[in-house]
């Protein structure tokens, strides 16, 4: 074979990778066929990291093999995998026509943002998206927080509804045969309020001093996920209160906006609420989240200023049946100084609710003792309750 073309990505003597990317050990995360395949070439599941350009992972004897014949699932499942690794997408979507055919619509359906410039650069661009998108994540370290950043995220899902729409717009020509009238195709498209998606993942700090907070409930209300993560950037160890609570205001009148939401998971969080009402736009035991009736569980971690019947009033709603798990980890009715909210806690504070009969009662104690879960996971240095083993607060 040519020594040019061994160095070429058309190519594939065993199986050629760009430099830096790890082949072997990862088969495991191909499908079934694809890893079959990959084995069939002599690449077996061991470790190799190359160094040159490009470089041959065990070969076998010639012919080469173009990419043209590799089947289009496994390079789906190889472009999956480089485009999530990787801090330059463009790179990889330049390399021939086949990848950016290829990674452009992977690329879209999995939204990822690890700088504010990718998510100005994103939301500033024209061009309709290739796919849907199905997740939308944003990490961004603390000291690259930005005061503007949901307002760049309202930008960016702006882009993506202008999308949907005008997808919805050409199934529906296609599927009418283009003999749609304008204003009922305007009424289609005025169907699509929210960007639907699978996944909305955040890690970023909040501002207490950010003017631009209520671009919190802007952004957020534009999307409509299935499930929702916010967490601080910091490492789990660390105590840090990511989600302030002015932020955490706007953030809960967003979540009154979501009607396919399941799953949520907050962590770093302080409650704009507490238990004498100081400092708060929340009347006391009023419940901690805005009715959700699709909402199956809720992780909540790190967080103060938590008062227990705002979780004992929220479990009483009945719009929160299918409401399967509650954990609360590292939770604190006031500061981190104090100690940690125990199930007991929740079940003193529904016991207290007022306007419920007897049996409603008992019925909500029951729950909580079925639904609720709180624990200790991180220790601290000195105060509260270090002399509590970790796990299960009863």
């Amino acid at each position: 074979m040519d020594p040019a073309s061994r160095t070429h990505p058309s190519f594939i003597s065993g199986y050629l990778v760009p430099s830096g990317y790890v082949v072997g050990a990862n088969l495991r995360r191909f499908p079934r066929s694809s890893r079959e395949f990959l084995r069939s070439l002599g690449a077996e599941p061991q470790l190799k990291l190359t160094t040159e350009p490009f470089c041959e992972v065990n070969p076998i004897p010639p012919p080469s093999m173009s990419l043209l014949r590799v089947p289009i699932e496994l390079l789906q499942e190889i472009l999956i995998y480089v485009l999530e690794d990787t801090r330059s997408p463009t790179a990889v979507l330049s390399v021939n026509k086949l990848f950016h055919d290829l990674g452009q619509p992977l690329l879209h359906a999995r939204l990822r943002f690890r700088s504010i410039n990718q998510l100005i650069l994103f939301s500033q661009g024209r061009e309709p998206l290739a796919c849907a998108p199905k997740s939308l994540s944003i990490t961004l370290a603390g000291g690259s927080a930005d005061f503007e950043v949901f307002k760049h995220l309202a930008a960016a899902l702006e882009r993506c509804r202008r999308s949907t729409r005008a997808a919805d717009k050409k199934r529906i020509r296609s599927r009418e045969g283009n003999h749609v009238d304008h204003d009922d195709d305007g009424a289609h498209a005025a169907v699509v309020a929210q960007v639907p998606l699978e996944l909305l993942s955040l890690r970023l700090h909040s501002h207490t001093n950010n003017p631009h907070l209520g671009y919190i409930y802007k952004a957020l209300s534009l999307t409509n996920p299935k499930s929702f993560v916010w967490m601080g950037p910091d490492p789990e160890h660390h105590f840090s209160t990511a989600i302030v609570p002015s932020a955490t205001y706007h953030l809960i009148r967003a979540l009154s906006t979501w009607t396919a939401i399941e799953h949520i998971t907050l962590t770093n969080l302080s409650f704009p609420s507490d238990e004498l009402g100081v400092n708060t736009s929340f009347s006391r035991d009023a419940p901690l989240l805005p009715p959700l009736p699709s909402l199956r569980t809720l992780y909540v971690g790190q967080a103060t200023l938590l008062p227990p019947s705002a979780v004992a009033a929220m479990l009483a709603l009945p719009e929160y049946t299918a409401l399967a798990h509650v954990r609360l980890v590292d939770t604190y009715r006031h500061s981190i100084w104090g100690p940690r909210i125990r199930r007991r806690d929740i079940e003193e504070a529904a016991g207290a609710l007022k306007g419920l009969s007897e049996q409603a009662r008992d019925a909500l104690l029951e729950r909580v003792r079925r639904v609720v879960s709180c624990e200790k996971k991180t220790e601290r240095i000195m105060g509260g309750d270090n002399g509590d083993a970790q796990g299960l607060l009863d």
